[in-house]
């Protein structure tokens, strides 16, 4: 974990090394409140967004040299390749092997049908990141939820991330819509 800390110190724009860290600290809170592994959240935290400073054309080309499979929302949306290259970077250079972390980094943007409750603490502390809810107040009551359930808070998120998409005419990640109706699944069976 020493070199990953060191390489986001050396290699990241200070805007991105402060919301690893409070997603770290979010990470912490909510990893203690749902009894899920500190560990495996803080160290898929710090790589989740090794990716998220480079240019569109600056991730195709990575994507092309790494022999990523590029969707077509991918492409035109390049921005959704930074998880999968942050996670092949951790594998790779960081020697991390373990899948519950590779698959919550690949997956933080979009979300995922198969999240574990680590999966469900990245993603949520990625989303609920006190910067991102100053600019959207929506945000406020998926932060409060995500204290309470994480399910829940995941699927308000979902719901919340479709609906703005679509009222700005953008595309939504097919794995979104996925992650949402797998939820909303599990949710109504309870």
């Amino acid at each position: 974990m020493r070199m990953l800390v060191d390489y986001i110190e050396l290699n990241l724009p200070q805007s991105l090394k402060n919301h690893i860290n409070r997603t770290c600290k979010i990470g912490k809170e909510l990893s203690k409140l749902h009894k899920v592994d500190l560990n495996k959240v803080t160290i898929a935290l710090l790589g989740h967004d090794l990716y998220r400073a480079y240019n569109d054309q600056e991730l195709l080309e990575e994507a092309y040299k790494n022999k990523i499979y590029i969707s077509k929302i991918e492409k035109i949306s390049p921005i959704l390749l930074h998880g999968k290259l942050a996670s092949i970077k951790m594998k790779k250079k960081f020697k991390i092997i373990d899948n519950e972390i590779l698959h919550s980094v690949k997956w933080h943007t979009s979300g995922h049908k198969n999240m574990s409750k680590v999966f469900k603490v990245v993603f949520l502390s990625d989303k609920i990141d006190p910067e991102k809810i100053k600019k959207s107040k929506d945000l406020c009551p998926i932060n409060e939820m995500a204290y309470i359930n994480l399910d829940q808070a995941i699927l308000m998120y979902l719901n919340y991330n479709i609906k703005f998409r679509i009222n700005q005419n953008e595309l939504i990640h097919p794995y979104t819509i996925q992650a949402r109706n797998s939820l909303q699944k599990e949710i109504t069976k309870l």
